[in-house]
């Protein structure tokens, strides 16, 4: 028979006629015999804490088949959570990598003399710059290369407190009407394009032919904080929008897509909401001519962070809350399987009874165990979390923002052991409870005749596997939904055969000088339109060649648009906030696509 190990509790410690507990000694303080007791006290539980965790790793090797199972079972659940909160805590919980992001406001498209009126008239922002986006042709590097670009004012590094870590950032000696001359590029261009040259520093850079002087290198990780076209931002310019290339400044012509702001310290935002709402209804009144009644036209700010993350929180919430239902499943089949144990353990438990052994001290025991066991598979989680994570960024949206910002830091670790200790908690309580509650003449006696089965664990068996396959019938039928939405996608008509049909996007240069323009004006893109066509149709294996402004199901142009005027509408009652998209799109397009 196996000699349990019994705590030994510490009653009392006597001094003369005195008798002092250790709830004495909490009272009292004071007592030369309190030190010696609270000792004492601490020891012992240290000391049963110890036995109780070198007997649950023995049980644990002891039963290697129910170990191996219980840890991979749980190192998959702890692992899939893990690396989808990885990427919940970069996009969603991490701030901003600015000075008070909190003080970081967006709004979008106006003119520059909206822009001017934002920074004197409106009394909210301690700075503000406006956001060119757009994408241009790199040339004179390595390869040339299609690079997202964005023109902001000087002050546009400043208000976001980098540093560079080559070179300089812009400043006021930068500062022309129209674009200035120097650029200031990223981490990733410096090493992809110019090999990480710390010599880049003064080299010129030619954007859609147009020369530019590189000043600096951004440091590593910095990411403009806005949407682009395709891709994280490379190239950094500056300018005054308001000399060529840019149109006259007048407030009909909002050329600028989005600005950037920073709050004035101890305005809060519905503070700042209202002054712009009253300065934009003073504007309404001053300029009635630009600024139309049916218009509505109004200034919205919102906060940065929810400008870039506000469309896509709510998907990845819910695939959050699908991992972790997965946990779920997981502490009741582990559960599931502690119980099935513990009921052959009952014998055990009822010889522990007779030795002396306390219920709250298996209870322990117990829990002991079960806690081992997931900070082990929580660790094993945490290991093999890397393969899931890689798998998570591929298939993820490359649209989602701040996704070179994920990895798994300190808070991720918190989180896999916040989860892992509960998942401990969750599956261990029950088992631990039903083994503590044994009755002692029964189990031996049932343990006489061979059987670990009773009438309550097979009811509490019966209840956590009906919680579990409740849980996973919600699983199911999420990933049926899923399933059944991708097969539509896949077998949607398009309208046309994509067999054999190969598409490629080119991108003429727009120089800041319409006049260096190789083809400027229609006659000049006609020119290059046709000799391209000429040699793709010479291309062996070609049988049609055809160019359009934009492919089949996609907006490729997203420049060709234009205001909506309808023939016979008076002035003031046109939609002036609908635009009108026109595509070129010859008749042998149709051909090409098998329409």
């Amino acid at each position: 028979m196996r000699r349990t190990a019994e705590e030994s509790e510490v009653k009392s410690v006597k001094s003369g006629q005195t008798e002092m507990t250790p709830t004495d000694c909490t009272k009292s303080g004071n007592s030369p015999f309190c030190d010696s007791v609270i000792l004492t006290e601490r020891s012992v539980f240290m000391g049963t804490l110890l036995q109780d965790i070198r007997y649950g790793l023995r049980m644990l090797v002891k039963t290697p088949t129910f170990t191996i199972v219980a840890v991979l079972t749980l190192a998959l659940g702890v692992g899939a959570t893990t690396a989808m909160f990885s990427i919940v805590n970069a996009v969603l919980l991490r701030s901003l990598p600015f000075p008070d992001p909190d003080r970081g406001l967006r709004n979008v498209r106006f003119s520059k003399p909206e822009m001017d009126d934002l920074r004197t008239r409106a009394g909210v922002f301690e700075d503000l710059t406006p956001i060119f986006e757009g994408s241009e042709n790199l040339t004179g590097a390595k390869q040339p290369e299609r690079l997202e670009a964005v023109n902001a004012s000087f002050s546009y590094f400043s208000m976001l407190g980098v540093t560079p870590q080559i070179g300089r950032l812009f400043g006021p000696q930068d500062f022309v009407p129209g674009f200035a001359s120097a650029a200031v590029i990223s981490d990733g261009l410096w090493r992809r394009a110019y090999g990480a040259d710390p010599n880049v520093v003064g080299r010129t850079l030619l954007l859609d032919t147009d020369p530019y002087t590189i000043i600096g290198v951004l440091p590593r990780g910095f990411r403009h904080p806005g949407p682009t076209v395709s891709g994280d931002v490379d190239v950094f310019g500056a300018g005054g929008f308001s000399g060529d290339p840019f149109p006259p400044p007048i407030r009909g012509n909002r050329v600028l897509g989005s600005g950037i702001g920073r709050l004035k310290p101890g305005l809060t935002l519905a503070q700042a909401q209202a002054r712009l709402t009253a300065m934009a209804a003073q504007l309404r009144h001053d300029f009635p001519t630009d600024y139309p009644p049916q218009a509505q036209w109004t200034i919205e700010i919102q906060p940065l962070q929810d400008t870039l993350v506000g469309k896509v929180r709510p998907m990845l919430l819910v695939l959050l809350g699908a991992v972790i239902l997965i946990v779920f499943i997981v502490s009741l089949n582990i559960a599931n399987l502690l119980l099935a144990r513990a009921s052959g353990r009952q014998q055990e438990m009822a010889v522990r009874l007779a030795l002396g052994a306390s219920r709250g001290r298996m209870l322990r025991q117990m829990l002991t165990e079960s806690m081992l066991l997931s900070l082990i598979g929580g660790a094993a989680g945490i290991a093999t979390a890397v393969g899931p994570l890689r798998f998570l960024l591929r298939v993820v949206p490359a649209n989602i923002p701040r996704l070179n910002e994920v990895r798994i830091d300190w808070v991720v670790l918190a989180f896999a052991l916040l989860i892992s200790i509960l998942t401990g908690l969750v599956f261990g309580l029950a088992p631990a409870l039903h083994s503590a509650k044994v009755a002692l003449f029964s189990a031996i006696r049932e343990g006489g005749r061979g059987s670990g089965y009773s009438t309550k664990t097979g009811r509490l068996r019966d209840v956590l596997i009906v919680s579990e396959l409740a849980f996973a019938v919600i699983l199911m039928v999420g990933a049926g939904l899923l399933l059944r939405t991708l097969r539509d996608l896949l077998q949607e008509n398009p309208g046309f055969n994509p067999t054999e049909v190969v598409t490629a996007n080119t991108w003429l240069g727009v120089p800041n000088d319409p006049k260096t323009d190789p083809y400027r004006g229609i006659p000049g893109k006609a020119t290059f339109d046709r000799e391209l066509l000429r040699r793709m149709k010479a291309m062996p294996g070609v049988e049609l060649a055809a160019i359009t402004s934009s492919l089949p199901t996609t907006n490729s142009n997203p420049n060709a648009v234009g205001g909506l005027e309808i023939e016979g509408l008076a002035i003031e009652d046109r939609p002036v906030d609908r635009i009108a998209v026109f595509l070129v799109r010859p008749p042998l397009i149709v051909s090409c696509c098998g329409a």
